[in-house]
């Protein structure tokens, strides 16, 4: 004991930093393992994808198939993409870090098809803390010096009373981030399952009952179009 006490007092000066950089490390791979992105593709690593018929009522299951419209599908602001959702976020760099300015999501109820079969992804009027949404920002804009914000953005922020240029007509540097659910796009979806019979018929659907897929606060309803959620495996 008193030679491990000895070593320790010895090489305090190099094991002082070497226990800090061990702790940095260690809340590193717990942020990252533990943030929702990785949380949610645990869950969908968790159980195969089903056809749409044999799930049964209250089941938590996962589809992966196409995202196809019911209503008149909504346009996504920056890149006028036809969608049943979208998420938009505008940035601004302040002297130390970024801050949001706008965070911009718009939703509607949407079919998942998978070849003949569809079920309805309730992912309008379901509160926050029972869904997670995680699209891929795959249309991406900056804006700053010697670099003018487009006609379309300027019009955009206007409408959040946002300007890309501050004083003296100086453009801020900003940035701006788009994900959409495209239509026809490949999507994962994970939800509780209810079956719905149809008093009137639903276009683009002839039967007369329904898969709804929605979530609850312990089994959220999650949907993405992130490509290791994508992964296909057998039908059960």
């Amino acid at each position: 004991m008193e030679n491990i006490l000895s070593f320790l007092e010895e090489n305090k000066q190099v094991l002082i930093p070497v226990c800090m950089f061990l702790t940095v490390i260690i809340i590193g791979v717990l942020i990252f393992y533990f943030n929702k992105k990785n949380r949610m593709l645990r869950e969908f690593k968790k159980s195969r994808k089903k056809s749409v018929n044999s799930i049964k009522r209250k089941e938590y299951a996962k589809i992966i198939g196409n995202a196809k419209h019911i209503e008149v599908p909504l346009i996504a602001p920056l890149s006028g993409r036809k969608c049943v959702y979208y998420h938009v976020t505008v940035e601004v760099k302040t002297d130390k870090n970024w801050r949001k300015i706008i965070d911009d999501v718009k939703s509607q109820d949407f079919f998942i098809a998978t070849n003949t079969e569809k079920a309805i992804v309730k992912a309008s009027n379901l509160d926050k803390s029972f869904k997670y949404i995680h699209l891929v920002k795959d249309f991406n804009k900056n804006s700053g010096f010697r670099n003018d914000a487009p006609e379309k953005l300027e019009a955009y922020l206007k409408e959040y009373s946002k300007k890309s240029m501050g004083l003296f007509g100086i453009n801020k540097q900003m940035r701006y981030r788009e994900g959409v659910i495209e239509l026809d796009e490949d999507i994962a979806v994970k939800g509780v399952a209810e079956w719905k019979k149809l008093n009137e018929p639903l276009e683009g659907y002839s039967y007369s009952k329904i898969l709804i897929l929605t979530g609850t606060k312990k089994q959220k309803l999650l949907v993405t179009d992130e490509p290791k959620a994508l992964l296909r495996v057998n039908v059960l």
